[in-house]
């Protein structure tokens, strides 16, 4: 069925209705990124969900009875979905084909105790010689990365793959427990009212509607609670690793963004060069 256009009137109140539900992409990302592998650019993903969000703002309809947020999630899903999808189509048709050639490879090995020739192989397939070479050329070039080619930093691509064996990497895993543990103290000691806006958005992919019902605040109280948590370990992370951000001078929540960093670092808050120069 095709839609109607919008009127002025309902293309601004579906324009803003997208807007007030901007966090659901954020939100449906982190749920399906762990999908996907790690060079899937996640802005990539956000765009999509973006587009999504924006198409069920201007699809929706309440008198339905279904909430916004639940419908806007399902199209947001799906969108990043399709998106990937379109993105993917050529490299898991080669790879498809790649396959089938590699099954009948292994057939007539099992049967004849020798690899084929090219021209036993592509007849088996019912393919020229000629289309053989080029399926595996084609996955070669889908597949193949040359570990030694610098990129446009002079850096080959070898350096940039982090290994994933922590058994080959004692200082790295020495230093992600480190900083796991700090994540975890910074959390506990956050006031109980941030501490449970943090567990639940970030550990429990809660929305921040959900969350608001539940305490009874508004979104907007939430979503600053959330804002002030997150300034507060900023901050402390400021103290105890470099290069992490200065939390603006002018955020809400100065003096407690202050306590909170010198009871974690037992400095003395409003010093000079204290938690609270930092925050």
């Amino acid at each position: 069925m095709v839609q109607r256009p919008l009127t002025e009137e309902e293309r601004l109140s579906a324009n803003a209705l997208a807007t007030a539900h901007l966090d659901l992409v954020a939100h449906v990302v982190n749920q399906v990124a762990m999908r996907y592998p790690r060079h899937v650019d996640r802005q990539e993903l956000w765009s999509a969900g973006a587009f999504g969000l924006v198409d069920a703002a201007r699809a929706y309809r309440p008198e339905t009875g279904i909430p916004f947020p639940r419908y806007a999630s399902i199209r947001i899903r799906g969108a990043i979905i399709d998106s990937t999808r379109s993105r993917d189509w050529a490299a898991r048709s080669v790879r498809r084909g790649f396959r089938e050639l590699q099954l009948v490879e292994e057939r007539f090995e099992s049967e004849h105790g020798r690899r084929p020739a090219d021209a036993e192989l592509a007849k088996l397939l019912g393919i020229t010689p000629d289309d053989l070479r080029l399926r595996r050329a084609a996955a070669v070039n889908a597949s193949l990365l040359h570990l030694d080619q610098p990129d446009v930093d002079d850096i080959p691509l070898g350096e940039r793959i982090p290994e994933q064996s922590i058994d080959r990497l004692p200082d790295q895993a020495f230093d992600h427990r480190e900083m796991v543990g700090a994540l975890e103290k910074a959390v506990v000691h956050l006031p109980p009212i941030q501490r449970e806006v943090i567990e639940r958005y970030y550990l429990k992919s809660e929305l921040l509607q959900s969350i608001a019902e539940s305490m009874d605040l508004t979104e907007a109280r939430v979503s600053q609670i959330r804002s002030e948590a997150v300034n507060s370990m900023r901050a402390y992370f400021a103290v105890i690793y470099d290069g992490v951000p200065d939390v603006a001078t002018d955020a809400p929540g100065k003096r407690s963004r202050a306590a909170y960093v010198a009871a974690l670092t037992g400095q003395a808050p409003w010093a000079g060069g204290s938690a609270d120069a930092r925050a």
